[in-house]
């Protein structure tokens, strides 16, 4: 795996706003390495890569969109339909974006491009147009497609399910060309994990035989994530607290403080390389509907509350999940704790949830998508 302008035979327009896409771009990476190791492959920070003006306008976007979706994230959507104006989502991708996409491909010499993130996959829908023989590809890492993310001239979608392909093809994309694959994950996810080395090595578990409540805000620490700790806080005799805070430096130390003062037992991380382990010895996750730990979290047959989505995606990952039967969606941050403590005390309830994970799990997904790249390769 590359990062930046290195000769490569797939470039990966990723974004570091949140962590989904980039996870979702180092899972391709690994699933072409699986298949052709030969095959060398570069993922760009997008919009990084285009101007610090384009980062900041996504990321103020994504952070506002945690509280304020109407008034700034939709802003995007609706800028959209300016072509000319600056500052607006269409004249980056069309003119800013384009330019230095072009750049990035002579530099690279990539014969397949590859966007899991939304404006990559504009900017990608405009290249398309001006190079027609170019291979180009959507992986979406969300399970109700967005327009914005979906130009209907490229030459392979990857999505979650076939409730999201029919989203796609609504949006004007030919059937053959779209592949219900499953969102890509880590391939790590489909070997078999260590729970109990996690509990001793990690966690510091060895004498407690307490259910693991895995907590999760996304990537940067987003929505009410204190307010749910606190409240499982509350219960902590009955299970042991795992809270991953991403970026969010301020919520970890607020957090460990709070636990300290009042004699709570939980343990408190800001990223770590065993998602796949913790997750596996966890009883029930609770998280914002990211597409990327809702997936992880089918990998392994884990029972989901899921609370605070962004509105849009997140809203519709979450009713994806609940509709598969392996989570259920709070409306308000008050109800995780009961929720939470019904899975853990209902082994009917449980086992109905660990099964509709492990049925709706798309096994192998980083693999299936890195062979469907590399065949536009051929």
């Amino acid at each position: 795996m590359a990062w930046g302008e290195h000769k490569a035979d797939i470039l990966i327009l990723s974004s570091a706003i949140g962590s989904g896409h980039m996870r979702a771009s180092e899972a391709v990476v690994r699933g072409v390495a699986l298949l052709d190791p030969g095959k060398i492959c570069s993922i760009v920070d997008f919009p990084h890569e285009v101007s610090p003006d384009v980062e900041h306008l996504l990321r103020s976007a994504y952070l506002g969109s945690l509280k304020l979706w109407p008034a700034v994230y939709g802003r995007i959507y609706r800028s959209s339909e300016s072509k000319t104006q600056p500052g607006s989502y269409r004249y980056f991708v069309e003119r800013a974006g384009l330019k230095t996409l072009e750049r990035l491909v002579e530099s690279t010499r990539a014969r397949a491009l590859v966007a899991p993130h939304f404006y990559g996959a504009g900017v990608l829908g405009s290249y398309k147009q001006r190079n027609p023989r170019a291979f180009a590809a959507v992986v979406l890492t969300d399970y109700v497609p967005n327009a914005i993310g979906v130009p209907p001239n490229l030459d392979l979608y990857v999505v979650a399910d076939e409730a999201a392909a029919e989203v796609v093809v609504k949006l004007g994309v030919p059937e053959k060309k779209i592949h219900p694959t499953g969102i890509p994950i880590d391939p790590a996810f489909e070997d078999p994990a260590d729970p109990g080395g996690v509990r001793r090595d990690l966690l510091k578990l060895e004498d407690d035989d307490l259910p693991i409540v895995l907590v999760m805000g996304g990537g940067l620490g987003g929505g009410d994530l204190e307010r749910a700790v606190s409240l499982l806080l509350e219960t902590s005799a009955a299970m042991h607290l795992v809270v991953l805070c991403g970026s969010n430096e301020r919520s970890r130390e607020r957090l460990e403080k709070l636990a300290a003062k009042e004699g709570y037992s939980a343990t408190f991380l800001a990223f770590t390389d065993r998602v796949r382990d913790l997750m596996a010895g966890a009883t029930v996750l609770v998280t914002k509907p990211g597409g990327m730990s809702c997936t992880e979290a089918l990998a392994t047959g884990l029972p989901q509350v899921l609370y605070h989505p962004i509105p849009g995606q997140e809203e519709d990952n979450a009713a994806a999940i609940a509709r598969y039967g392996a989570g259920v969606v709070v409306k308000t941050t008050d109800e995780i704790l009961g929720e939470t403590l019904r899975i853990l005390s209902s082994l009917d309830h449980r086992r109905r949830m660990v099964e509709a994970a492990r049925a709706a799990h798309r096994p192998h997904s980083a693999r299936a998508a890195a062979e469907l790249i590399l065949g536009g390769l051929s």
